[in-house]
């Protein structure tokens, strides 16, 4: 037996058990898909966009990254050419060898 809120006890007609609050036609089902649909694709737009940032953050960071290194090694080879030099230079003091 189905219990309802309705009095009415006809035969043949269907009652409901539970009244309906909200009642969605054809026309407000497209909109409500059309712009579920809207929100998706901006949803993706925006993490489309995050991404391409965060990917342009990141080349620019390595490519920093890589002018240091190249600066590090230059520095490296300049600091053994001075002591190479220094050495040289002390050397031949110890075997007085300078400039006369």
């Amino acid at each position: 037996m189905l219990l309802t809120n309705s009095t009415d006890m006809q035969k043949g007609t269907r009652k409901r058990a539970i009244n309906r609050i909200l009642s969605f036609g054809p026309t407000s089902t497209r909109i409500i898909g059309i712009a579920l649909i809207a929100m998706l694709a901006l949803f993706y737009l925006a993490q489309t966009t995050q991404r391409g940032a965060r990917n342009y953050t990141i080349q620019n960071l390595e490519e920093r990254k890589k002018a240091l290194q190249d600066s590090k090694d230059d520095l490296t080879v300049e600091a053994m050419r001075l002591k190479s030099l220094k050495s040289i230079e002390s050397k031949a003091n110890e075997l007085k060898m300078g400039p006369e």
